[in-house]
C-alpha cells in the first residue's frame, strides 16, 4: 500500500509520536516563521527552590497528616528522583514546612 492509499503524510504519527519522513520540511506560518507543533520540553526550567517548594507541596498532598519521618522518606525518594542533593537538616527541615500538623503549616 502507497502512502497515498493510506493516507500517510510526510509526518507519521508512530507510537502517539509524529516522526518526520526523509523528504519532509519544516512547517512554516504564512509569514514564514517556524511552527512549533510538538512540546519544548524543560522552557521554563524551574530552579532548585522551586523544585524544592513543588516536591514539598506534593508530599502534603500526598501524605496529608502522616508522621514526620514518613514526610522525610518520601521527600528523600523524591529528591532521589529529581537528581537533587541536599544535606539531612535540609531534609528535616523540608519535611517540617511540608507537613501541615508539624508546625510548619505548609508550603
Amino acid at each position: 500500500m502507497t502512502d497515498a492509499q493510506s493516507g500517510a503524510a510526510a509526518a507519521d504519527a508512530v507510537g502517539g509520536a509524529v516522526h518526520e519522513s526523509d523528504g519532509a520540511r519544516a512547517q512554516t506560518d504564512e509569514n514564514g516563521q517556524p511552527v512549533q507543533n510538538e512540546p519544548v520540553l524543560e522552557q521554563n526550567a524551574a530552579s532548585t527552590e522551586d523544585k524544592l517548594e513543588g516536591i514539598a507541596a506534593q508530599t502534603r498532598v500526598d501524605l496529608g497528616d502522616e508522621s514526620h519521618e514518613r514526610y522525610e522518606e518520601v521527600i528523600r525518594q523524591r529528591l532521589t528522583d529529581a537528581g537533587i542533593q541536599i544535606t539531612d537538616d535540609e531534609v528535616s527541615s523540608l519535611a517540617r514546612r511540608a507537613a501541615p500538623g508539624a508546625g510548619g503549616g505548609g508550603v
